[in-house]
C-alpha cells in the first residue's frame, strides 16, 4: 500500500513542481510575492523527493547505494521538514505585513534549523542494522524521541498552515475570488490531513510509551494514507490557489484595457 500512496504522491509533486517553477519562473520580473513563489517550488519539489524516498523500493536502493541503514527514511524526514517548512514560508509571504514580515521569515527558518539540528544527532546515536525508524521499533527510545521530535514539528507547522489557509479562503471567497477560495480551503483542509498524520503515530507512540498501544497494524494503514492524502490535497489546493491568482490577475487586466 506504501508504494502505491507514495507514488501516487510523488506524481502529484511532479505535477505540481513543474506548475510552480513555471509560474515562478513566468512572474521572475516581479517583486511582490518572490519569496512565496520560490518557497512554493522548493516545497512541491523536496515533497516530491521526500515521498519518492517513502516508496519501498526506492528505499531499499537507496540504503544499499549507501551503505547506510534507514538512509532513505532520514532523507523522508528531512523533506518533510523543508516542505512544511518553505509552505510556511510561502504563506507568511502572502499573508504578513511588510514590517514584521522578515522577523516571521527568520523565525521559521530558525525553528526548521532547530528541529533538524535536533533529528540529526538522534538518528546517528541510535540507527543500527536491526533498527527501523519506524512505529514498529518504538521499543527503542532514541526511534521514540527522533519520531515524536519530527512528528511536533510536522503537527505544529501543519497546524498553522490550516489556520492561514483558512484565513486567506474567507478572504478570497469574500473578494469575489473563487479558484483560490477553494484552492486554499482545499489547502487548509490538507494541512489538517497532515496533523491527523502526526496525531496518527504520535499517539501510537505515546501509548506504546505507556503500555498500552493500539493496534499497530491500524497505524501502519492510517498514517500513510492520511500523509499521502495530505500531500496530494495541498499540492492540488495551493495549485487551484496558483491558477485563481493568474485568473484574477488576467481579468483585471482586461478590465483596465477596457
Amino acid at each position: 500500500m506504501d508504494g502505491i500512496v507514495f507514488g501516487l504522491s510523488a506524481l502529484f509533486g511532479i505535477a505540481g513542481t513543474v506548475l510552480s517553477a513555471r509560474e515562478a519562473w513566468r512572474q521572475r520580473g516581479r517583486n511582490d510575492y518572490r519569496i512565496a513563489r520560490f518557497a512554493r517550488t522548493v516545497a512541491f519539489g523536496v515533497c516530491t523527493i521526500g515521498v519518492v524516498f517513502a516508496i519501498p523500493p526506492v528505499e531499499d536502493l537507496v540504503e544499499s547505494m549507501t551503505g547506510m541503514n534507514n538512509a532513505a527514511k532520514l532523507g523522508a524526514h528531512f523533506c518533510a521538514v523543508l516542505w512544511c517548512g518553505s509552505l510556511q514560508l510561502m504563506l507568511v509571504d502572502w499573508s504578513y505585513n511588510h514590517e514584521v514580515l522578515k522577523a516571521s521569515l527568520y523565525a521559521r527558518i530558525a525553528f526548521a534549523a532547530c528541529v533538524l539540528t535536533a533529528m540529526l544527532p538522534l538518528f546517528v546515536a541510535t540507527t543500527n542494522e536491526s533498527i527501523e525508524f519506524t512505529t514498529e521499533h518504538a521499543a527503542v527510545p532514541g526511534v521514540t524521541v527522533y519520531l515524536m521530535v519530527y512528528l511536533a514539528y510536522v503537527a505544529i507547522t501543519c497546524g498553522e498552515i490550516a489556520f492561514l489557509c483558512s484565513g486567506m479562503a474567507l478572504s478570497a471567497r469574500r473578494s469575489g475570488h473563487i479558484w483560490s477560495a477553494r484552492g486554499l480551503g482545499m489547502s487548509a483542509a490538507a494541512a489538517i490531513l497532515g496533523v491527523a498524520y502526526a496525531a496518527s503515530k504520535g499517539s501510537y507512540l505515546v501509548s506504546h510509551y505507556l503500555g498500552h498501544p493500539w493496534p499497530l497494524r491500524a497505524e501502519e494503514v492510517a498514517s500513510p494514507a492520511l500523509a499521502g492524502l495530505a500531500v496530494i490535497a495541498l499540492i492540488t489546493g495551493l495549485t487551484m490557489a496558483m491558477v485563481g491568482r493568474r485568473i484574477s490577475s488576467r481579468k483585471a487586466s482586461v478590465s483596465a484595457g477596457v
